[in-house]
């Protein structure tokens, strides 16, 4: 079970920032639980009663947000459903409605302490997953091409390495509340691909710098202690992985650019001390190399600094805090001293 440390509320401000992404799934979600609800009750019952049940099942959250280009990402019109894959299609509705059942529940897991992240995030992504492996389903099925062999496990899970390529541009967002001596985050690089957003709440002791191991030139990487600072996931249309992490780990965001460079890093913040002592399956040395790769990145890309203090009450300029270049500058300069290993 997960410990008993506080997240203070950042895992409901990690959704709220997600809201837009959150938004855009339940939208194709909604379209499309609707839809093949539609193909099955075709001819069934007064034109009346089916708007009737439409407007019930659709809900208020729907008015407005349905995305027909996103939708047509789910679904395939085609001709009346045959009686004899009725059956399958209604596995395939009590699928998706049974995740739009789950509401905000959908893209959030509690991992227990210990769990292997990849795992973890594995395993959500292919829950939420089933929207996808639901309309595939339904599109194989109508055309005959349905195998129970192959594609029987759908409805159960439907991981990210099955999604396509429109489907990876619809991927749900998640957020993992996990324990810090659980962070190793470089499994996470499978899942990062079309517009993936993950977050990473942390309760407890962490590894300082662990996601500057996911840093490449594409993809948006943040590490902060304030939630606020993860506004930029919700601007970007691409992948991205963030972790909000306790005090006195390293603070940095990593943006990409848009005409295929290098991006942009700034680091706020570089710990004071180096890591003296495991955490979990995390040496002293992977820890330290995790702030060095931070370091050698910063220093071989350009360091963008922290902001100047701001004036103190009597109107006098207060004195200027070290920036994020004369700390790295510091950190790299003790380097000399960190242990060798774990």
């Amino acid at each position: 079970m997960p410990s008993d440390k506080t997240t203070d509320g950042r895992v409901e401000r990690s959704l709220a920032i997600l809201e837009k992404a959150r938004e855009d799934f339940h939208s194709a979600l909604v379209a499309t639980s609707e839809e093949l609800r539609g193909l099955l009750d075709a001819g069934s019952g007064s034109a009346e009663a089916r708007a009737e049940r439409t407007a019930a099942e659709l809900g208020a959250f729907a008015v407005g947000h349905i995305d027909v280009d996103r939708f047509s990402a789910f679904e395939e019109t085609g001709e009346p459903v045959a009686v004899t894959v009725a059956p399958k299609l209604e596995a395939a509705s009590r699928t998706l409605q049974s995740l739009l059942d789950r509401g905000d529940d959908l893209f959030l897991v509690r991992a227990e302490a210990g769990k292997d992240l990849r795992e973890v995030v594995s395993a959500g992504l292919a829950r939420a997953g089933r929207a996808f492996g639901a309309a595939r389903t339904v599109e194989l099925a109508r055309s005959g091409r349905y195998d129970e062999a192959q594609h029987g496990e759908w409805l159960d899970r439907f991981p990210p390495s099955l999604w396509s390529g429109r489907e990876r541009k619809l991927a749900p967002p998640i957020v993992v509340e996990i324990e810090g001596t659980d962070l190793l985050a470089g499994g996470l690089a499978d899942f990062l691909d079309g517009a993936q957003k993950i977050v990473l709440v942390v309760r407890g002791p962490a590894p300082p710098a662990e996601l500057s191991r996911l840093i490449t030139p594409g993809l948006m990487v943040v590490q902060a202690e304030d939630p606020a600072d993860l506004s930029v996931l919700a601007e970007t249309e691409g992948p991205a992985v963030a972790a909000l992490l306790p005090d006195g780990a390293a603070r940095f965001v990593h943006l990409p650019e848009d005409d295929g460079g290098r991006g942009r890093l700034t680091v706020n913040h570089m710990p004071e001390d180096e890591p003296k002592r495991a955490l979990g399956r995390v040496s002293v040395y992977q820890q330290a190399e995790g702030l060095r790769h931070l370091a050698s990145l910063a220093a071989g890309w350009g360091l963008a600094a922290a902001p100047a203090a701001a004036p103190s009450g009597d109107g006098a300029a207060a004195p200027a805090a070290s920036t994020a270049a004369d700390t790295l500058a510091a950190w790299i300069l003790r380097q000399a001293d960190l242990p060798e290993t774990g």
